[in-house]
């Protein structure tokens, strides 16, 4: 039997190795005790237990760096992003807050009085360049064009003469029934006399001249917006508005007519319900107006009537007529530009001549600036008293 203890000692880092043999002979003689002190193993024991243990310590230490460089890496990241957050919520709130500080201070001024001290210093210039369209000016409707309103005046003009070749006679009419005093109720500002037309009536060879310049003028003497509010062919209130308007003291003429040409656009833009899209209800303030012009042309045509013909059909006809230009009428008020009739045109009538059906002419542009001279949207129409 052979038994091995090995001691280790650290302190002297040596190794004590005891071996007790013992043999056992034929002769049953026992051999022991044999000790020995072995530096080699000593050593080789003490360095590879160092060696390990070294090992293990520095793996331990760099997983250890590994993971507290890989948390430094992340908070930083954390602390980086929040700092790019925070400077983006910065700048737009000190946007927010600037843009909030403009509105205020536009709020302030548009209620700012007049009068106010600083006032003037925060106006803008109207020099500054700035492109901000007023929204008034924005919700005005654009001019017509001029041939939509050549072209409707033409179209009243042919159903005068149409109206009158239709439903009238060039028989003899006894004088008796011409009255002066209803040719002078047709219109104020007649170019002839109503002794004249009296007797242009009366000739059969220039009667359709003369009714058609009665009906004409009936119609073109009520459509401007300076005509009587009582008989003009524009709502009674509007033409009563316009009576009672008075230019503004100090202002120069051009602003003055650009104030009421701004008012009269606004003015028939809101009136659309009630004039153009459903006109003539019985609310219509037109329809007494349009009545009282038809019951002032009976006067003067009915003497005149063609028999053969439907004497409520004539009056419809004419009656349709007049509201035709009562549209019209307000159509002319709606435009930024004014108008007027001319019965002479550019070269006058001549002797022996009538102007039957007056041309619009245009009378100040979209600004306010007069025209001159006045342009003609549709030419008159002139005869000779001899056809």
């Amino acid at each position: 039997m052979s038994l091995s203890v090995y001691f280790q000692a650290a302190s002297s880092n040596t190794s004590l190795s005891v071996t007790p043999a013992a043999s056992t002979s034929a002769g049953g003689a026992i051999s022991a005790a044999s000790t020995s002190l072995d530096p080699n193993i000593s050593s080789t024991s003490l360095l590879t237990s160092g060696s390990a243990t070294a090992t293990n310590s520095a793996s331990k230490k760099s997983n250890n760096v590994s993971s507290g460089a890989a948390a430094g890496i992340a908070i930083g990241c954390l602390v980086a992003g929040a700092l790019v957050a925070g400077i983006i919520f910065w700048f737009c709130w000190r946007k927010r807050k600037a843009n909030g500080a403009r509105d205020h201070e536009a709020s302030r001024i548009a209620l700012m009085p007049a009068h106010e001290k600083g006032f003037a210093a925060n106006t803008v210039p109207l020099g500054s360049g700035s492109s901000v369209v007023s929204p008034v000016s924005a919700a005005l409707p654009l001019p017509l064009e001029d041939k939509a309103i050549s072209g409707e005046i033409s179209k009243i003009a042919n159903s005068v003469k149409n109206h009158v070749q239709s439903y009238y006679q060039n028989g003899r009419v006894s004088p008796g029934l011409i009255d002066v005093d209803d040719i002078h109720a047709i219109g104020d500002g007649q170019p002839i006399s109503a002794g004249t037309l009296s007797t242009l009536l009366g000739n059969t060879a220039t009667r359709e001249i003369a009714l058609r310049f009665c009906i004409a003028w009936a119609v073109c003497s009520r459509m401007p917006p300076g005509a009587d509010p009582k008989a003009s062919l524009l709502p009674q209130e509007v033409a009563g508005c316009v009576q009672r308007i008075t230019p503004q003291q100090g202002g120069s003429s051009v602003q003055n007519a650009s104030a009421l040409a701004r008012w009269r656009v606004m003015t028939a833009e809101l009136s659309q319900a009630s004039y153009v899209r459903q006109p003539f209800t019985n609310a219509d303030s037109r329809n007494a107006s349009i009545q009282a012009a038809l019951a002032v042309l009976e006067n003067v045509l009915q003497p005149f009537a063609d028999s053969r013909m439907d004497n409520s059909e004539r009056r419809r006809n004419l009656e349709e007529i007049l509201k035709r230009s009562a549209l019209f009428a307000f159509t002319l008020f709606s435009q930024p530009s004014t108008w007027g009739f001319d019965c002479c045109e550019k070269q006058g009538v001549k002797s022996g001549e009538l102007c039957i059906f007056p041309a619009l002419v245009q009378l100040s542009d979209e600004n306010g600036q007069v025209v001159s001279p006045p342009r003609p949207f549709s030419e008159a129409v002139i005869r000779r008293l001899s056809e």
